[in-house]
């Protein structure tokens, strides 16, 4: 019989668990903090540490981990990543690759062999000290099976495919440059990538501390988290992980979900949340099972937006809006859309998260916050 669990009690712990009610938990670090746009992890971290942090410390690594997109890590992570995020297999590899993924599987080529190949010639050619993602991918593709390498239309050019280019660079240990500027920039760092931990104990280690981190939750809500393409049933490796893990069966909101056990125990320990947070795009805060974080769909869509996703507005622990910044001259205009009336108090507390993002943008000029 499913536990029964108050909806309040569930986002208390979220927020808590996440280090964002003055914890300072840096967890959140394992499953990783999401760089789209630039500058969210910089956002994403200080409202965990409380202090703007810079990305380019020995200790952290920007990389193109989950879902090939831009994560802020531990450093030392990194092998535990390599390992939970290599594909067993070439249908498990095209979930991870968007669009191609379909044209792999048609070819009936062996996905794991290629991608290896790939990171292997992204070690043998890198060509300077720090390169654009352009630079990279003409020193790599003319050496890679033309399978990996189709025409791209816009380019003009056959190239390494987009999915393919982006989780190889996980594998041949190359890094992202932090900056401000919208365009991918790598480095080498020197020597080999760490060797990598065991694949399943590693997956066991990233699900786990996902599911503690964001649940509860269903298999299919960490399927969707890991794809870059719809999937319809979770992979054969991926099922015996998720029964190993010991979950337990909770109702929340009508909705029967899985939590882990010691996120159960520790549910009365979390306070209350912070009354207004201006999370950015994609926050871990969003990670989970999505009907429960948003039950409104048109929310919904606006927050998980397939391209360019909002900053998300969180209101006494509820996704209660979305945000977007835009910066014209030397004024900050923060456009805040809101889908719950604002009190005057919940206003004032949407102006601190405002000057906490500008500071966090290190601005200086005008900040302007507008309620659409």
């Amino acid at each position: 019989m499913a536990l029964r669990l108050e909806r309040a009690q569930v986002l208390a712990y979220r927020a808590w668990a996440q280090g964002l009610s003055g914890t300072g938990a840096v967890d959140v670090l394992t499953p990783g903090l999401q760089d789209t746009p630039a500058g969210s992890a910089t956002l994403a971290l200080r409202h965990r540490t409380g202090r703007v942090e810079p990305l380019d410390q020995p200790h952290l690594v920007l990389a193109l981990t989950v879902r090939g997109t831009p994560h802020l890590h531990r450093r030392a992570d990194l092998p535990m990543l390599r390992a939970a995020l290599r594909p067993h297999d070439t249908r498990t590899l095209a979930g991870y690759l968007g669009g191609f993924g379909d044209t792999l599987i048609r070819t009936g080529a062996d996905g794991p062999a290629l991608l290896a190949r790939v990171a292997d010639e992204m070690r043998a050619a890198f060509p300077g000290e720090i390169v654009t993602k352009g630079e990279l991918s003409s020193a790599v593709s003319p050496n890679v099976p033309e399978i990996v390498r189709p025409w791209c239309e816009s380019c003009g050019t056959a190239h390494v495919a987009d999915g393919m280019f982006r989780l190889a660079t996980l594998y041949a240990g190359i890094e992202l440059v932090p900056g401000e500027d919208r365009r991918l920039r790598f480095r080498m760092p020197v020597g080999e990538p760490t060797e990598e931990k065991d694949t399943q104990a590693a997956t066991t280690d990233l699900l786990r501390t996902a599911i503690r981190l964001a649940g509860p939750l269903t298999l299919g809500d960490l399927v969707q988290w890991l794809n870059n393409r719809s999937v319809t049933a979770p992979p054969d490796w991926m099922r015996p992980v998720w029964t190993n893990l010991e979950m337990a069966t909770v109702d929340v909101d009508g909705r029967e979900l899985q939590a882990t056990t010691d996120m159960v125990d520790a549910l009365g320990d979390a306070p209350a949340p912070p009354p207004v947070l201006l999370l950015p795009p994609r926050d871990v805060y969003v990670l989970g099972h999505r009907p429960f974080l948003a039950p409104d769909r048109e929310l919904a869509k606006e927050v998980w937006r397939a391209l360019s996703s909002p900053g998300v507005l969180v209101v006494n622990g509820e996704v209660a809006g979305t945000w977007r910044a835009r910066k014209s001259g030397r004024t900050l205009e923060l456009t805040i859309t809101p889908h719950l009336a604002l009190t005057t108090r919940l206003r004032k507390a949407i102006d601190k998260q405002a000057e906490l993002v500008a500071e966090t943008r290190a601005h200086e000029g005008k900040l302007t916050v507008t309620i659409a």
